[in-house]
């Protein structure tokens, strides 16, 4: 599998995500910061399959712990502009690079499904 980042996703996020994986944080817990920002920003509010796409993967990457100062730091970058979709991206390529294939698979395809439904949720508004 080649996974690459989106060309908006910026690249500090992928090393952030692979250096806190190295200090053994896992992507499940990196997930948990993730659902939190989606959850307070509403950022995937209308979307159609949005909501199932997040609780489908908590439920196949449950974090045994939280990692709460990690999800306080992820919430806290939609103040910055990153999205959901960029920590997503962020993420499965930063799994892939530390030898986490599966998690990889798991976010990159949970990412791939919210993209297209942001673009389906896009052309029915409009």
């Amino acid at each position: 599998m080649n996974i690459k980042l989106d060309h908006s996703t910026p690249c500090h996020l992928t090393s952030f995500f692979s250096l806190l994986m190295k200090e053994g944080i896992s992507p499940n817990q990196i997930v948990l910061g993730i659902v939190q920002l989606a959850t307070q920003t509403h950022e995937l509010d209308g979307m159609m399959a949005s909501a199932d796409c997040l609780r489908l993967l908590l439920v196949l990457m449950p974090a045994e712990t939280c990692a709460k100062g990690i999800s306080q730091y992820i919430s806290s970058l939609a103040a910055e502009g990153v999205t959901t979709l960029m920590l997503l991206d962020a993420l499965s390529l930063a799994c892939y690079v530390c030898g986490q294939s599966d998690e990889a698979n798991l976010v990159h395809l949970t990412y791939k499904r919210l993209q297209a439904d942001a673009i389906i949720s896009q052309m029915l508004r409009d």
